[in-house]
């Protein structure tokens, strides 16, 4: 499938609220995350990530977002090759154990809500989270990046959701799993190279996450 069919077809699926899967070059991780908008997250959606994925999910934010809900990076020793950007996970301050996928998909969605305080926040929690870096794929290679700059493209914005995909033996589903994976279950599989070769169709300032963005419905 060429770019401009991919992108557009994982867009189609991100605006109705159903994920996709982004792949990264095998020379980097190599690895396929499953990965829709927050501000469309249900309890079924995340335990479907968790069982069917079966990796770390997290919360991609934008830095703008991270900022206001005064979530800071985690302190780093500089050997993560990748320099994966952890942010301090996170948890309604609800009462609830946080843990479960309706309490962590509350978390998830109200993470993407423009009208969200920090002070409904406990700091740590059980939802993880990860700080994009500004200028997303055209400074950083990650899926961290990448989710953000593709629903930048659909029109969505905010943050979104990545969950590695891993296979039944517990190793990273390679390039033929996740084509099987795509086929068998509907769910579009889209390269981060072909993110950024839309991007470059699009104006350099062009900002992922928006805190302009309308709030979830």
């Amino acid at each position: 499938m060429d770019t401009v069919k991919s992108v557009s077809r994982a867009i189609e699926y991100l605006a109705v609220g159903k994920p996709v899967i982004i792949r990264d070059h095998d020379d980097r991780e190599g690895e396929g995350d499953l990965a829709f908008s927050a501000k469309h997250s249900t309890p079924a959606l995340v335990n479907f990530a968790l069982t069917f994925a079966r990796g770390l999910l997290c919360v991609s934010l934008p830095e703008e977002y991270a900022e206001r809900m005064n979530i800071s990076r985690l302190y780093s020793n500089n050997k993560d090759v990748h320099d994966t950007p952890f942010g301090y996970p996170v948890s309604l301050a609800n009462g609830t154990s946080g843990i479960s996928a309706e309490d962590r998909s509350d978390t998830i969605r109200a993470l993407s809500d423009i009208e969200s305080t920090p002070d409904l926040f406990c700091i740590p929690g059980h939802t993880p989270t990860l700080i994009a870096k500004p200028g997303g794929l055209r400074v950083r290679d990650g899926h961290t990046e990448a989710i953000l700059d593709l629903l930048g493209l659909a029109g969505i914005g905010g943050p979104g959701v990545v969950c590695e995909i891993l296979n039944s033996a517990g190793a990273i589903a390679g390039k033929m799993e996740l084509e099987t994976i795509s086929r068998n279950l509907d769910i579009p599989i889209v390269s981060i190279s072909d993110i950024k070769k839309s991007l470059l169709t699009k104006p350099e300032n062009m900002k992922h996450g928006s805190l302009t963005d309308v709030a979830p419905s």
